[in-house]
């Protein structure tokens, strides 16, 4: 088997060890896989990266071919237990407290079962291995990690302030369990549940959320996934959600299964006194759209909340107040009452969505 030495230094961060080196740009991708987002024929998610993004890669690519080239960036990799590390013989300087000489072993493998993922960098190495100076050295920080769920804490650490899509977030946040940054925190719960919406075929959701990971050709994801995740936020963290009471606090568990009942329960309502509209692209049906999502998810959590999941006559209840509304929407034809906009005209803009939303819940309260 082709190996790869090259010069490093080993440090260790609360005892997670980490390599430092450089190593010519052309080799990058000799030893390192890009570890596209995806999902295999019965759902699970695998993978971290997004697709490339072709305009930025030829930018970088544009520059690197300059004559005057400084590329100092750091390209982040995860590396597993085939990667070998031998120390340095000879005495270490008495100041140096941190680092430690040596050389890196690396295993030259076929993609796909290469021992390093790329964590951070994806698109500069996609430029480096186009440019025209494949000697180039390009500095790489690795970090020691044989499971997946480590290499997608530290990419939603890494990229969390960049402008990657919020669904590639948000897919990879349920398959991580450690500690995250409020911001990060608070989207874990919806996401996770939004992977129960999206790939339960009893839910009312099923294959219609927009999906990073996702290529299906059986069912056309129409609601963007940002969408379903923002009313589930709300409905969470305010006290008055209906959701609100099943969330785990102060390291108690989350209620999974009620939660998924009221939803279900919900938006099977939804689904069936709108089932003119329901399952139509934005462009024919804005209930499908973000703002009907949001207009019609803020009314869960008016009917929902003086609800018993557990009660036997719960679905025919939840229908009969929803029904109060239908003659008060115009999901895909004629002209909002009061609001004084043609169906197609409401836009997925936050005055929209304020004022859509109380009118639901003017209307559902006349009905009271």
């Amino acid at each position: 088997m082709d190996k790869l030495l090259v010069r490093a230094l080993e440090t260790k961060q609360n005892n997670q060890i980490l390599y430092s080196f450089f190593i010519p740009a052309k080799e990058i991708l000799e030893f390192a896989d890009i570890s596209r987002i995806h999902r295999d024929d019965e759902g699970n998610l695998h993978g971290l990266q997004r697709k490339e993004v072709k305009k930025h890669v030829n930018d970088i690519l544009e520059y690197l071919n300059t004559d005057d080239v400084l590329f100092p960036n750091s390209i982040l990799l995860a590396i597993n237990g085939d990667v070998k590390f031998t120390k340095t013989r000879g005495t270490k300087l008495s100041s140096d407290k941190y680092s430690m000489a040596g050389t890196l072993t690396i295993p030259i493998e076929e993609e796909g079962f290469r021992p390093a993922w790329i964590v951070d960098g994806q698109q500069r190495v996609l430029a480096l291995s186009k440019c025209n100076k494949p000697e180039l050295p390009i500095p790489i920080i690795a970090f020691v990690a044989d499971d997946l769920e480590m290499q997608r804490e530290q990419f939603i650490r890494v990229n969390k302030t960049k402008p990657l899509p919020k669904g590639l977030i948000d897919e990879l946040l349920p398959t991580v369990h450690s500690i995250l940054p409020s911001d990060l925190d608070s989207r874990r719960i919806p996401s996770r549940i939004t992977e129960y919406l999206n790939f339960d075929p009893k839910s009312p959701f099923y294959g219609l959320i927009q999906k990073v990971s996702t290529d299906d050709k059986k069912h056309i994801p129409i609601i963007a996934h940002n969408s379903i995740i923002t009313i589930l936020k709300n409905s969470i963290n305010n006290t008055s959600g209906c959701l609100f009471p099943y969330v785990g606090i102060n390291g108690s568990e989350t209620d999974y299964k009620s939660i998924l009942k009221i939803i279900y329960t919900y938006w099977n309502g939804v689904k069936k006194v709108f089932h003119e509209d329901w399952g139509k692209p934005t462009n024919q049906s804005r209930l499908m759209h973000g703002t009907g999502i949001f207009a019609i998810g803020a009314l869960m959590d008016t009917i929902m909340s003086n609800v018993n999941p557990n009660d036997r006559k719960i679905e025919s209840r939840v229908n009969k107040e929803l029904s109060k509304l239908k003659p008060y929407c115009r999901w895909s034809s004629g002209e909002w009452e009061e609001i004084g906009l043609e169906w197609k005209e409401i836009q997925n803009i936050s005055t929209h969505k304020k004022m859509l939303t109380a009118y639901l819940i003017r209307q559902f309260n006349k009905g009271i």
